[in-house]
């Protein structure tokens, strides 16, 4: 009971953290949300099975942390390992969601590296629904609503965005 208790709260703050990184402009604000949002998804995954989606989401809050902290050395490192890390969860899990956890590990992973807001919100775009995907079929719950609130952030940012470039480009002609 403790253990569904904690695991609700913090899908709770999950949800909520991820709304406000995805409609987020500030990369590096939005990078620190987005780390400490999947920090508190991790649990929620991992007790519906989702194990590989535990240790990815894992990866992911680091890959987070040091592409909002700049460690170039370290944001390089990660790009060198998702060709191998994506190659081990394909082979590892040659099912549905063995290809679109793949496919959310290339893209979260370059978007924890985008230094362009508008890139970023585009991978985290695919990125976001993979992973809803992959919450789907596990049956975490807290996790899938964490994606349906992120694509919900991502689509205020993407109007936010669109006013503000389009009144820029207005102004400029």
């Amino acid at each position: 009971m403790l253990v569904e208790y904690t695991v609700a709260v913090l899908g709770l703050i999950s949800i909520v953290l991820n709304g406000f990184a995805m409609k987020e402009q500030d990369v590096i604000k939005a990078k620190i949300l987005l780390g400490s949002a999947v920090l508190f998804i991790i649990p929620d995954f991992y007790i519906h099975g989702g194990i590989h989606g535990s240790f990815q989401s894992f990866i992911i809050t680091i890959m987070c942390f040091l592409g909002a902290w700049e460690y170039k050395k370290a944001e390089k490192m990660v790009l060198y390992f998702i060709p191998f890390f994506s190659t081990y969860l394909l082979f590892g899990l040659q099912e549905v969601s063995g290809i679109v956890i793949v496919i959310a590990s290339v893209t979260t992973s370059l978007a924890t590296t985008s230094k362009d807001p508008k890139t970023m919100k585009i991978l985290l775009s695919v990125s976001t629904i993979c992973w809803g995907v992959y919450s789907y079929i596990y049956g975490a719950w807290f996790a899938f609503m964490f994606d349906v609130v992120g694509l919900i952030g991502l689509i205020i940012f993407f109007k936010n965005y669109k006013k503000k470039y389009s009144y820029v480009h207005e102004v400029s002609v």
